[in-house]
């Protein structure tokens, strides 16, 4: 009887997709958390010797480690926040009947179907500050100084920011325009009889109706950017010096060679970052949900 439920339930169909989510999810964190207490490296991988919490203890006592989890902090809020505005107001906008409105979603829409790293090589081509750059250019016609874009540490965080807001607006747009769409028009109209401003629709009727699907673009938009690794690669470098540096590009550059690893491969170190940039992006999204659809649903 017993096999007989098993056989009826949906348990059948779960079983695939609970291995393979084992297989290619579980494995692989519960192989990088031990990898993460030895010392291994790319030239003795055979050889590696277990060393407990003495990666996590270099890792929290490196400054240049301290300083690259500093920035993406930063990159992560000021990016995930000005994102959703922008995507949001695009949203807003596009949701209008406005003529030629396709051809707009569409074109800013490619922002997101390109590449990371193409994103970022498009976007240092047009900030070289040779006499090449298209941008400096266009403000050296206009009288303008030119700006040095990545050779000054401030501006080039905030290039980095700007250049990952431009990505990511879009994929908020999508997600806000699908949502706005599934409002029922006839709350909207009623509210706009009763005298209601734009700012009042937004607040009472349109907010409420989205916040779930605002939380689940949010959570998407903070793990991309705390992991950003190819638009750093592409744009910067991770430079000048260090001002770019992001977690994720430390860790490859610690665990594959280059920089301070000095090409021997700190694969132990680089898994321990990999551990703790896992563990800040499920804090992040706990956070969300706490916020979003627990407070919503008044339980918390």
């Amino acid at each position: 009887m017993t096999l007989q439920r098993f056989i009826a339930g949906p348990w059948p169909w779960l079983v695939p997709a609970i291995g393979m989510l084992a297989l290619f999810r579980a494995y692989p964190m519960a192989h990088q958390a031990w990898l993460s207490l030895t010392d291994m490296r790319t030239a003795t991988i055979g050889q590696a010797r277990f060393v407990g919490l003495d990666n996590y203890r270099f890792i929290f006592t490196d400054a240049s480690f301290l300083g690259s989890l500093g920035f993406t902090f930063t990159f992560t809020v000021g990016s995930v926040a000005l994102s959703f505005l922008v995507g949001f107001s695009l949203a807003l906008l596009l949701n209008r009947p406005l003529r030629g409105r396709s051809v707009y979603r569409t074109a800013i829409l490619t922002s997101w179907v390109i590449s990371s790293l193409i994103v970022g090589y498009m976007w240092q081509m047009l900030l070289n500050e040779s006499s090449a750059g298209v941008v400096n250019g266009m403000l050296r016609n206009l009288g303008l100084p030119a700006v040095a874009w990545f050779s000054d540490p401030s501006t080039a965080r905030i290039s980095v920011i700007l250049v990952d807001i431009w990505r990511s607006s879009a994929y908020i747009m999508v997600f806000m325009l699908g949502g706005l769409q599934t409002i029922p028009r006839e709350l909207v109209e009623a509210a706009m009889i009763d005298g209601a401003s734009a700012w009042q629709r937004l607040r009472h009727i349109v907010l409420p109706l989205l916040s779930g699907l605002i939380t689940i673009a949010l959570i998407f938009t903070t793990i991309a950017t705390f992991n950003v690794y190819e638009l750093i690669v592409s744009l910067t470098g991770g430079g000048p010096g260090r001002a770019t540096m992001t977690v994720g590009y430390q860790m490859f550059r610690t665990a594959f060679g280059g920089g301070e690893a000095q090409g021997l491969g700190l694969l132990g170190r680089g898994a321990a970052m990999g551990m703790l940039m896992f563990v800040f992006t499920l804090a992040f999204t706990v956070l969300y949900l706490r916020v979003g659809f627990y407070r919503r649903g008044g339980r918390a």
